[in-house]
């Protein structure tokens, strides 16, 4: 939980920032070992001067965003274990640490695979469900909210979540179409419509399915928060992150689908802008709620659908760019870094970027082209980025080596850099993932 002291609003965003960074770097640890202790805090020293943007002694490699899966399949994990059994996690995770020494920590993704079942999750299947037990997780996109629904969605997102998305996402949230409008009860009768659906045979049902969700869920949380307490405890530090995304991909991933939100750009651009615009302000106050509660001092966007493959820059700065930035100040204001996981390239986008204040964004780049990254954005930003997950699984242990050393030559006077992987991999070998590590330790 973070805490605002009481002159937060005499702050300037960059001391927002400051107070947020200093908190994450000082929350409590229960250490191994004094070895442990000391091996953390230079960690986190390290990690917190490059997100300072300050003189360092060297850049660090971040495993998180590539070799998560991996640090787990190496020891015989499937699919399957990842979104049913977390509990078998602790031992291949701490041991991977324990071997490789990695400079910040490399986690699991808490797959909620029990309450996926319980509420019967429609816009994924998972390993052991409808996929095969050697996979994970796949999306299924879906159009969960019409065309024909812009207007009310812009309305209102918060009620059009609740009762129009999430019965539609999840059958067993069907009951929540029955909520009332909960901004119109006010006198005494309105008491009425608020408790009525609580009395409903299948309302009741509903919520007797989430509780038990929920308590699936904290089974999940449990094994996973003693995990990485344990990784914590052993010296490696990890970085907060809420995730997020971006008005348009809220509305392109989750509500209409790919389909939906392409032909929208030419059929219903004016409803399309609006329904992102209504969501700049939902998104805002959500994240800085949501890194208040848990003390990250950052959101990871993952970015999908305003790529330079996927739409013109032209339209990116029509329907992407504007509801996007706006976010993202509004987080800069409140202290919160943006970390952008830059799927695809963003050759064409990079001047974009450059608009937003110094130190307001890590830029974490899949495949776009890094010398001018460094040209246009590394004065102002974290830059992290993009040894491909394609080179990890297919190429030599020496081909990984090369690229490596070429992006740390190239990125070596600039003053703050993060090697990393351009996005998740499934597969590679401890040789290759040697040779990405110590990289940066030469």
């Amino acid at each position: 939980m973070f805490t605002r002291p009481d002159n937060w609003n005499k702050l300037t965003p960059l001391e927002r920032r400051k107070i947020r960074l200093d908190a994450w770097q000082n929350a409590p640890v229960q250490f191994a070992s004094p070895e442990a202790e000391a091996n953390y805090k230079e960690r986190i020293g390290r990690l917190r001067k490059i997100y300072d943007m300050e003189p360092h002694d060297r850049p660090i490699a971040d495993a998180f965003m590539g070799a998560n899966e991996y640090v787990g399949r190496r020891k015989g994990l499937t699919g399957v274990d990842f979104v049913y059994g977390h509990d078998k996690m602790l031992e291949p995770y701490v041991e991977f640490h324990r071997e490789f020494q990695p400079d910040v920590a490399v986690g699991m993704l808490p797959y909620p695979g029990k309450s996926w079942d319980i509420l019967d999750f429609q816009t994924y299947v998972w390993g052991g469900q409808k996929l095969p037990e050697n996979l994970v997780i796949q999306a299924v996109e879906g159009e969960y909210m019409m065309a024909s629904e812009y207007k009310e969605f812009a309305a209102d997102p918060t009620a059009f979540w609740l009762k129009k998305y999430l019965p539609r996402a999840y059958s067993a949230l069907a009951p929540m179409a029955m909520l009332p409008d909960f901004p119109r009860i006010s006198e005494s009768v309105d008491t009425i419509d608020l408790l009525l659906p609580f009395a409903m045979p299948p309302f009741q049902e509903m919520l007797q399915k989430m509780m038990e969700a929920a308590g699936e869920l904290m089974k999940v949380l449990g094994a996973v928060g003693q995990t990485m307490g344990m990784i914590a405890a052993e010296g490696f530090p990890s970085m907060g992150f809420n995730i997020v995304k971006t008005p348009f991909d809220y509305l392109g991933d989750t509500l209409r689908g790919t389909k939906g939100i392409l032909t929208d750009m030419y059929r219903r651009p004016d409803d399309l802008l609006a329904a992102c615009e209504a969501y700049v302000p939902v998104l805002i106050n959500a994240i800085v709620g949501a890194s208040d509660r848990s003390g990250a001092p950052a959101a990871m966007y993952v970015l999908h659908k305003g790529a330079d493959a996927f739409m013109s820059q032209a339209q990116f700065e029509k329907f992407y760019w504007p509801t996007w930035k706006q976010v993202m100040m509004g987080l800069y204001e409140e202290g919160i870094t943006s970390y952008l996981f830059i799927e695809g390239s963003y050759n064409k986008r990079l001047e974009n970027l450059a608009e937003m204040p110094e130190k307001s964004l890590v830029c974490h780049f899949d495949q776009t082209e890094m010398g001018p990254v460094k040209e246009i954005l590394s004065d102002k930003f974290i830059i992290a980025g993009n040894v491909p997950a394609s080179l990890m699984a297919t190429g030599t242990t020496d081909e990984v080596r090369a690229y490596c050393d070429n992006l740390v030559e190239l990125f070596e006077d600039a003053p703050a850099y993060i090697l990393a992987h351009g996005c998740y991999f499934e597969n590679t070998t401890d040789e290759k993932l040697r040779a990405f590590l110590d990289a940066v330790k030469k």
